[in-house]
């Protein structure tokens, strides 16, 4: 099989060392990869739907990209859903120290380049054939739900258990189907979260705009009982330490009762916030903070602060909405199962991770008048996944070699 792969790739037009190079990535389960070389430099793109997390899939392709080349100096591109995310680069004399075993990986980890800027090693691969495509790959994901809320005076705590199943598969670059279904476990409480309905339904679409803008419209049915479109833009300095943007949606309300099954109201809500974030390597720690005009019309200021550990996340938040103060924590765990390659055009797994947040304010005008509500648009939302940034990336994977 291996002998056959190669064949391909040379009968494309591409040299040894090309395939090489994807043969090593391909045997890992990356898809979306690409090969070019100019100068002596190697530049290569992949895609990781295999390992949970950023980093350690990272690390898997930095041996591998190493371990293909004979000579010259390594480029590489990460792509999530098929967009750039981060340019690795590690110098020709990096390489051959390390393969001379004059230093060790956590060296190489230590003197690669990184930054968030990809222009340039992109352009470079315009042209070239792309390897195991996630075109159409489709996943079936089960995500597990818990609702712990205390908004009430005749019993401790509200609470729902949900398994909500969601069908995701990518058609075309930058582009995620999403289909999910919510199946009721536990609860003790009435209407709809007693009964099976829609989770996340959508069509959403990333652009990677030049000079680190990162674009995305999303349509359909969201939580918090949110049909509509959104729409988001943001941008990232280089080291990625330093994160703003803005989103702007338009929802109608969505809900699956006894009465008219799925309705869908016609009546239109407009949100919109400004969102910054700073993060602080010294602590693996991200400041971030937002402000604007939540689902239902109210005005108002959130500050977050999450700390890291590999890939658990926890944070805590403070909110200042019309004269009134909320706040409380959130956290993000991983699910078992490190990896899970993509042998076959459909995949079932379980969520990589398990998010939640608590908040103090639940009840009084917090609840009576919905303040401070949003809603999220993917299933998978949570603080770990997608967090391509370079230092908390370089940090854990030294981290792991010196375990």
């Amino acid at each position: 099989m291996k002998r056959v792969f190669i064949l391909i790739i040379l009968v494309c037009g591409l040299n040894a060392t090309y395939a090489q190079l994807a043969e090593k990535l391909h045997q890992l389960g990356f898809e979306n990869i690409q090969v070019t070389e100019n100068n002596r430099t190697y530049t290569v793109a992949f895609e990781d739907n295999v390992y949970r997390g950023t980093y350690r899939g990272i690390g898997k392709a930095i041996q591998a990209g190493m371990e293909g080349i004979q000579t010259g100096a390594l480029e590489m591109v990460v792509l999530h859903n098929q967009i750039p995310q981060l340019c690795i680069t590690l110098t020709e004399a990096t390489i051959t120290a390390y393969k001379q075993k004059e230093i060790g990986l956590s060296d190489v980890y230590r003197q690669m380049g990184i930054t968030t800027a990809t222009d340039e090693a992109t352009n470079k691969l315009k042209q070239t054939t792309k390897i195991n495509s996630s075109k159409w790959k489709t996943d079936i994901v089960f995500y597990p739900d818990v609702t712990l809320e205390n908004f009430s005076f005749d019993k401790l705590y509200h609470y729902a258990v949900d398994l909500s199943p969601a069908l995701q598969t990518s058609p075309w670059k930058g582009a995620m189907i999403t289909a999910q279904v919510v199946f009721p476990i536990l609860t003790n409480m009435n209407g709809e979260h007693t009964r099976i309905r829609p989770g996340v339904i959508a069509l959403s679409q990333e652009i990677r705009f030049k000079k680190n803008w990162q674009g995305r419209v999303v349509a359909g049915n969201f939580t918090e009982n949110r049909i509509g479109v959104q729409t988001e833009l943001t941008y990232r300095t280089p080291n990625g330490r330093f994160e703003i943007g803005g989103l702007i949606g338009s929802t109608g309300y969505s809900e699956v009762n006894s009465k008219d099954g799925w309705y869908i109201g016609t009546n239109q809500r407009i949100n919109a916030m400004l969102k910054g974030m700073l993060y602080m390597p010294q602590f693996n720690m991200e400041i971030k903070g937002e402000a604007g005009r939540y689902l239902y019309g109210d005005y108002g200021l959130r500050g977050d602060l999450v700390r890291h550990f590999g890939e658990y996340a926890v944070g805590v938040y403070g909110m200042f909405v019309e004269g009134e103060v909320n706040g409380g924590f959130h956290f993000s765990i991983p699910l078992a199962g490190k990896s899970w390659k993509r042998n076959r055009m459909i995949r079932v797994k379980p969520a990589d991770y398990f998010a939640a947040e608590y908040s103090v304010e639940s009840y009084g005008k917090y609840l009576d008048e919905k303040m401070g509500r949003t809603y999220h648009t993917r299933p998978d939302e949570n603080r770990s996944a997608r967090f391509y940034q370079p230092d908390y990336i370089r940090y854990f994977l030294i981290k792991e070699i010196n375990k």
